[in-house]
């Protein structure tokens, strides 16, 4: 089905893309140093969404949050919700990530109670969706995307899809960001793109010791990986209504995508260094490979 964007949505873009200087000397544009404070917020660009694309058979609905004014193509970002949810859950994700320079796309899955593996199945697909939009003539991305960066992430069931996803498909993707994943009996040494598993200590839903944690065992040594556990976090650390620490969350997943999918250096003290060290209390577990 195809879904046209409003009047209103057009004109805005419109009249943003006339105005010269709309994201100039903001955080993290170049020559600005990247802050905490610029990580857990909003960033310097506007972000329209668009629902009229082509359709594919993998998914649901779905929503791409893009920036309106960028100086180079963008990256780009599928996301999967969990057992039972649907994008309100996690689309927050959306206009934060947007705001910080990629196109974003958020979907529903054609079921709600869909296994991992299906969810794997549509995240490539949403990856593929992307891409296609970039040589799109109708789309608003046309021409916007950088179709080599690709980044796949997901909650609870989606985590788990974004793992198979990274296992099955490396040459598809090269960012993977699972949070709160659930996919039992889970090995993944074929993944090969940088992957930041995102956990809750206190996860009923998802145990971390039978879950993210041995995920995260389970990724080679080869691979550049990170074990995030937020001490007393629950399943819903990433939820758009119940995750309690957003700020900090989107922080580590857009310093993820900076500097695992861009390539921009500045971003790494915020996965490494002395800006994370910071934050270092909120951790019951943080681990670094290699």
């Amino acid at each position: 089905m195809i879904r046209r964007p409003s009047a209103a949505s057009l004109l805005l873009a419109i009249c943003l893309l006339l105005v010269p200087g709309v994201v100039s000397g903001q955080e993290g544009s170049p020559g600005v140093p990247p802050t905490i404070a610029s990580l857990s917020a909003n960033g310097q660009y506007d972000v329209l969404t668009y629902t009229n694309f082509p359709d594919a058979p993998e998914y649901g609905d779905a929503t791409i949050y893009y920036p309106v004014q960028t100086p180079a193509p963008v990256g780009g970002v599928a996301i999967a919700p969990g057992f039972m949810e649907r994008q309100r859950h996690i689309n927050w994700w959306g206009p934060r990530l947007a705001s910080h320079g990629y196109a974003v796309l958020v979907l529903d899955t054609n079921s709600r109670r869909d296994r991992p593996d299906v969810r794997a199945e549509a995240l490539i697909a949403a990856v593929r969706t992307l891409r296609a939009e970039n040589g799109r003539s109708a789309s608003p991305l046309f021409g916007r995307i950088d179709i080599g960066k690709m980044a796949i992430m997901g909650h609870s069931m989606g985590g788990g899809g974004t793992l198979i996803a990274a296992h099955e498909h490396p040459d598809e993707i090269q960012a993977a960001i699972p949070f709160g994943p659930w996919q039992p009996d889970g090995l993944f040494d074929q993944i090969t793109a940088p992957t930041l598993v995102m956990a809750g200590s206190a996860d009923r839903f998802a145990a971390v010791d039978e879950q993210a944690w041995l995920h995260f065992l389970s990724i080679p040594e080869s691979t550049t990986k990170v074990y995030l556990e937020i001490d007393g976090g629950n399943h819903y650390i990433a939820d758009s209504e119940r995750g309690t620490d957003l700020p900090t969350i989107g922080r580590y997943g857009i310093a993820w995508l900076k500097l695992y999918l861009d390539g921009d250096e500045r971003y790494r003290g915020f996965i490494y260094g002395e800006q994370h060290e910071s934050d270092i209390d909120q951790f019951s577990r943080y681990v670094t490979s290699p």
